[in-house]
C-alpha cells in the first residue's frame, strides 16, 4: 500500500474501531457497525500505484444510518475533506456502469474496515462523467498502467443505463474524445 494511502485508512480505522459496540450479553456479536467504503477519485488513484496528490476521500459508503452521521463529523473533526455518500453513481446524470460494486477489488480488510476500489475501467467511467482536463489525465494514467483497450471500453459501456437527458450527448462527446486520444501515439 501507497504510504501517502496509509494515514487515511488508518484515520479510517481508527473510526472504524471506535464505533465498535461493546459484546451484548445478548449477543455474541462484537460489532453491529461495519463500514466498507469503495473508494474513487485522487485517492484510488494512489490505490493502483499511480500516486497523486488530494486532498479529500471520494467514496461510497455502507453502513447503517447511525454510524454514516458519526462518520461525517468524526472526519469534519479530523479536517479531512470528504465527498462520501451510499450511491457513487448517482452523483452524475449518467450512472455507472452496471455491477460496479461487483468489480470493485478489495484492498484493505480488518474486522470493522472493508476499503475497496474501482475496477480500473470503471474508474474511467467515473473518471468520464465529469471530464475535466485533469480527470483526463487521470483518465490516461490509468489505461497506460493497465493497458485498457478501446475494446473493454466499449464492452463495459454496454453496462450504462443512460438517461433520455442532453447529459448524455455530453457523455458520448467525451467517450468519444476519449477514443480519440488512445488513438494517438504517445497513447
Amino acid at each position: 500500500m501507497q504510504d501517502f494511502v496509509k494515514p487515511y485508512i488508518e484515520k479510517i480505522e481508527r473510526f472504524a474501531k471506535s464505533a465498535e459496540s461493546p459484546k451484548s450479553p445478548k449477543s455474541p456479536k462484537s460489532n453491529d457497525k461495519q463500514i466498507e467504503l469503495l473508494i474513487i477519485g485522487g485517492l484510488a488513484l494512489s490505490l493502483y500505484g499511480l500516486p497523486r496528490y488530494t486532498i479529500d476521500i471520494d467514496a461510497e459508503i455502507k453502513c447503517d444510518n447511525e454510524t454514516y452521521f458519526e462518520f461525517l463529523e468524526y472526519m469534519k473533526g479530523e479536517g479531512t475533506a470528504f465527498n462520501i455518500s451510499d450511491n457513487i453513481s448517482g452523483w452524475g446524470i449518467v450512472p455507472l456502469p452496471a455491477g460496479y460494486r461487483d468489480r470493485a477489488k478489495t484492498i484493505y480488510s480488518s474486522d470493522n474496515l472493508t476499503i475497496k476500489v474501482l475496477d480500473p475501467v470503471d474508474f474511467v467511467f467515473a473518471k468520464l462523467m465529469r471530464g475535466t482536463e485533469e480527470d483526463m489525465i487521470d483518465i490516461m494514467d490509468v489505461i497506460r498502467k493497465f493497458n485498457i483497450t478501446k475494446e473493454s471500453l466499449a464492452e463495459r459501456k454496454m453496462f450504462i443505463n443512460f438517461p433520455k437527458d442532453p447529459e448524455t450527448l455530453f457523455f458520448n462527446k467525451k467517450f468519444q474524445y476519449l477514443l480519440e486520444l488512445m488513438s494517438k501515439p504517445e497513447h
